[in-house]
């Protein structure tokens, strides 16, 4: 006897190790990697580079890391929209009576731990058996074991397909719960649905949250064939608003059978009901808008029309996109647990945010104003807080998809020429209030910096200075724009806790770097002094008597806090300590000057503190802002252990399972990223901003890494990086060779990179401390 889901083992159906190497990078990609450890935008589902539509299964309540958990043994629907903030449109096959009785029958979720099998307690959830579950890039696929409904699904841009092959039964239903569980805690406001032919609906569900505010997500739903009827339930009354953002499992339902149509609200539904012989398939596609139901339909027809009712041409259609993304670098050599690893990384750093306009440019913006795009290639896009990207997402789209780069930027461009402010944390294109300081111009500046420059450049560097010379504020629809603590920063050449974190003041002295190296390229040599002479602020942060960061008032006395190892800030975002970090993490927070850093400190000091942090667990490398600790050695003299711990990082950190993944905050790719640079032996300390920029050099993971180069902005032409002796336990770089001349420094120029070549390094065993120690 088949046993479910949560008994069996929990890798099976996994590639063993050892196993022949992939054909295309898409074989390559795990999409169950992390999905224990990860939040609702990383999930096994379909979706496209940037789609709108990210098509998944769903099995939890209303909690962090919402949506799928690989450890749970049921699933209570397939919902469309998993970006940060953003959810909707969730369908769920189901079978037998639908009657509502007295109870909590077939219209509500049930819970992720059972028991099941009871109809009073289990909802329309249903069970699976692991062996069922298959996904890739563009498909998923289960077997609901208590359905007895094989489910796939795979998705467009901004639509969805679902395959269902039903049993045999008079009784087959299509569950749209339009109040399912979802990360963020959403209140759906209200629903409208209409059967608008035999085998359609459309449909909007109004809804809010606290970082993407009110919303509206419009749907057309089509099956292919005729339905046989429609009803629809409310929990409470019909007419009228609730203002109950939970779940009163106690409040009354109302059940109606065949309706045309649902005016609901808060926990509501309609139950698309058909009559199924054995093996019968039944598909369902969906367009999604959230400009219109019109939206929807264009979305549809431009999306879905030219494929019909092929559900395995849209599956090939995902793959061929995702194909084409990743097959911008090529790796050899490695485990095949690596390679896994390299690619599903790759495959993370462009499947959590959202573009959101229609495919006619529509969209509507965070205060419900409707817009349109006409550029060519432009997009409005959604998604968390961009805290931290200068060393992830952002050094990776501008090195491997400078299309991307360029596309974003724009994005943000336009947004401050249209509202006065760069977005931060552009959840439905605004500015929700998640996270502090403005590290999103680190992609516009380094983009100009390193050639990506189809952008209005002058509007760029006004909104940049403006953002970092004027006060943040308040924004429509709860939202904020700019740095909360800039005019104590000012003040003081600090930010006092008095104001808000001490972390802040290393988070804008980076920022303030930023926008003086794009001043120095603009020729703006004013700016750039005084951007420059801001830049260095993080001096005035750490106490001269320890050497470490510490807590300061507005009158210029340290607080009597004074313990390095005291993680986070008192009161969240706002209040005084240091964010999602310590005093020590921050202490090392300059990736602007890591070498007055070091002279500040002395290079013993550094080196002893920095080592032991590593030895003793103070480098924290689960969150934003200490990625750059490893490389931080290649500017104190040691070279050598930067290429001894991200190597012994890479192992630690990641790993290629469905429990692991990561460890810590993968947000929407961000960790991702980080993996695909350290695996290629790359990293930039300073985010690419500086007028030359240049990456940090280590030892790969691979013997052999290709980077096929953007042939619009590099030219085309490949560079290829080449590691002699690479192992396991070879992990330290002997000598190394760029273009056949030797390299004697641990980095490397973008310039000499995007001309094409090779970096040939020869690796060995021990560690050489004559190598790049001198630079």
């Amino acid at each position: 006897m088949k046993l479910p889901c949560f008994l069996v083992p929990l890798f099976t159906g996994f590639a063993l190790a050892g196993a022949a190497p992939s054909l295309s990078p898409i074989d390559s990609v795990d999409v169950f990697i992390g999905t224990s450890n990860s939040r609702w935008m990383m999930f096994p589902g379909a979706t496209l580079p940037f789609g709108l539509v990210k098509l998944s299964p769903d099995n939890q309540g209303n909690v962090w890391n919402g949506g799928y958990e690989y450890t749970v043994g049921s699933i209570s629907g397939f919902s469309h929209l998993h970006g940060f903030g953003l959810s909707g449109l969730s369908v769920m096959p189901v079978t037998g009576p639908m009657e509502y009785n007295p109870g909590l029958y077939r219209i509500f979720p049930g819970s992720p731990d059972g028991p099941f099998g009871n109809m009073w307690t289990s909802g329309y959830r249903s069970r699976f058996l692991k062996e069922t579950e298959h996904a890739s890039p563009g498909y998923y696929a289960v077997d609901l074991f208590d359905w007895r409904v094989k489910t796939e699904v795979s998705a467009t841009d901004r639509c969805g397909a679902l395959r269902f092959t039903f049993p045999e039964t008079p009784e087959a239903h299509l569950v749209l719960d339009f109040g399912f569980p979802t990360e963020e805690l959403t209140k759906v406001i209200d629903v409208t649905v209409r059967q608008t032919g035999p085998a359609e609906i459309e449909g909007c569900i109004h809804q809010h949250n606290q970082y993407a505010g009110e919303y509206r997500v419009y749907f057309v739903l089509q099956t292919d064939q005729p339905l046989r009827s429609m009803d629809a339930w409310q929990r409470g009354p019909f007419a009228g608003k609730s203002s109950n953002y939970g779940t009163d499992w106690q409040t009354p339902v109302d059940y109606r059978r065949g309706v045309r149509a649902l005016s609901g609200h808060d926990q509501c539904g309609v139950a698309l009901n058909f009559e199924t012989h054995a093996g019968e398939i039944v598909q369902v596609r969906t367009g999604i808008s959230l400009t219109g139901v019109e939206g929807a339909r264009r979305n549809l027809a431009a999306e879905m029309g030219p494929m019909g009712w092929d559900f395995d041409e849209v599956v090939r259609n995902a793959r061929s996109a995702w194909n084409r993304r990743l097959a911008s670098v090529e790796v050899a050599g490695g485990s095949e647990a690596e390679r896994r690893m390299f690619y599903t990384s790759l495959y993370r750093a462009f499947s959590a945010k959202s573009a959101l306009q229609d495919v006619d440019g529509g969209y509507v913006d965070f205060t419900g104003r409707h817009r349109r795009i006409d550029r060519p290639g432009a997009a409005v896009y959604s998604g968390d807080s961009m805290w931290g990207c200068e060393w992830t997402l952002f050094p990776l789209w501008t090195l491997l998809a400078p299309s991307t780069a360029s596309s974003w930027t724009n994005f943000l461009v336009d947004a401050a020429k249209t509202w006065g402010w760069i977005p931060q944390a552009p959840v439905m294109a605004g500015y929700a209030p998640v996270m502090t300081a403005q590290h999103q111009e680190s992609l516009i500046v380094s983009s100009y910096q390193k050639g990506i420059r189809d952008f209005d450049v002058a509007a760029a560097y006004a909104a940049i200075r403006h953002d970092l010379t004027t006060p943040g504020v308040p924004m429509p629809n709860g939202g904020f724009a700019g740095d909360r603590n800039l005019d104590s920063y000012l003040a003081h050449g600090y930010v006092p806790e008095d104001a808000g974190p001490s972390s802040n003041t290393f988070e804008y002295a980076y920022d303030d770097w930023v926008a003086g190296q794009f001043a120095a390229a603009l020729g703006r040599t004013d700016d750039a002094r005084e951007f420059e002479r801001r830049s260095e602020s993080w001096r005035n942060q750490i106490d001269p008597a320890t050497g470490y960061a510490r807590r300061r008032r507005a009158d210029g006395r340290w607080s009597e806090d004074s313990d390095p190892f005291k993680f986070g800030t008192t009161g969240g975002w706002s209040g005084p300590g240091f964010e999602e970090g310590t005093p020590w993490v921050y202490t090392f927070f300059v990736p602007q000057n890591p070498r007055g850093l070091v002279a500040l400190l002395g290079e013993g000091r550094f080196n002893r503190r920095l080592q032991a942090g590593f030895e003793q667990g103070q480098v924290d490398l689960t969150n934003e802002e200490n990625l750059q600790a490893p490389f931080l050695f290649d500017y104190s003299g040691q070279p050598w252990l930067t290429q001894k711990y991200v190597r012994s990082s890479l192992a630690k950190f990641w790993s290629p399972t469905p429990l692991v993944g990561w460890v810590g905050e993968e947000d929407e790719g961000q960790l991702s990223a980080l993996y695909v640079q350290w695996a290629m032996g790359l990293f930039e300390m300073d985010g690419g901003c500086s007028i030359r920029p240049g990456y940090d050099l280590t030892s790969p993971l691979f013997d052999r890494v290709v980077l096929h180069l953007d042939p619009h902005y590099y030219g085309g032409k490949d560079f290829v990086i080449e590691a002699r002796h690479n192992g396991p336990n070879s992990p330290y770089i002997q000598s190394a060779r760029l273009n056949g001349r030797p390299l004697t420094a641990p980095r490397i120029s973008h310039e000499a990179i995007v001309a094409g070549g090779t970096l040939e390094l020869e690796l060995g065993p021990a560690a050489n401390p004559k190598w790049g120690s001198g630079q």
